[in-house]
């Protein structure tokens, strides 16, 4: 399964509205059906269009209490969650989540945490979990390279996230965080988010060609 992810779901529909109020998602939603090896991730609720079910990901609401963990109906074969720090630390937590998404072939766990010890725990927790595929994603803005560079999480699988950066500053960072490991990205507004103004095939250009950097700097 890819570890190249393009995403859709951010719960703020109007960050996907162009001037004229279409809707750029059903686009992005096509080019990554025609992109090998990229996979996208959408609102539980919300179609993946022609992109394969093993491409597709269910991206549910960040939570602050397992009790928030809303389980939804499967429709593809990966989920993420995101999930704020937490007073028991976050691999409980993490634990708990994973108790109630049996059965997924992949689970990306996305921890708001950037503490050193938790982040050990966590890799530590995906490799030796029996849940299945596990996938930390991290945070790789300053304060999170740096966490990332005191743990140990070169024995797990992760992925970058853009964490609301945009595309020059993500995509520099996106030599070190290979550095550090990282096997790929799941990013949204860093590749998409400046491109609302433009046509559709401008967007779409712009879209492909910076997936296509991401692609070479993994190779």
């Amino acid at each position: 399964m890819t570890n190249f992810w393009l995403a859709i779901d951010h719960a703020d529909d109007a960050l996907f509205r162009t001037p004229d109020s279409s809707d750029i998602r059903s686009g992005i939603l096509d080019l990554v059906a025609t992109t090998p090896g990229w996979g996208i991730v959408v609102r539980p609720t919300q179609g993946h269009g022609d992109v394969r079910r093993e491409l597709a990901c269910a991206g549910l609401p960040d939570i602050e209490a397992v009790d928030d963990l809303v389980v939804p109906e499967r429709t593809t074969d990966a989920v993420k969650v995101g999930f704020d720090d937490h007073e028991a630390a976050c691999a409980p937590m993490a634990l708990a989540i994973l108790e109630r998404l049996p059965g997924y072939d992949r689970v990306f766990l996305e921890p708001y945490c950037t503490t050193p010890d938790c982040l050990d725990d966590l890799a530590r927790l995906a490799t030796r979990s029996r849940c299945g595929g596990i996938v930390l994603k991290l945070k790789v803005n300053d304060e999170g390279l740096a966490a990332i560079g005191r743990a140990d999480v070169a024995r797990a699988s992760w992925v970058a996230r853009s964490d609301g950066m945009g595309w020059d500053e993500f995509s520099e960072r996106l030599p070190q965080v290979r550095a550090l490991g990282a096997s790929g990205v799941m990013v949204g507004r860093a590749v998409w988010g400046d491109t609302g103004e433009a046509g559709q095939d401008v967007r779409l250009k712009t879209i492909r060609e910076r997936m296509h950097t991401i692609e070479r700097i993994f190779a």
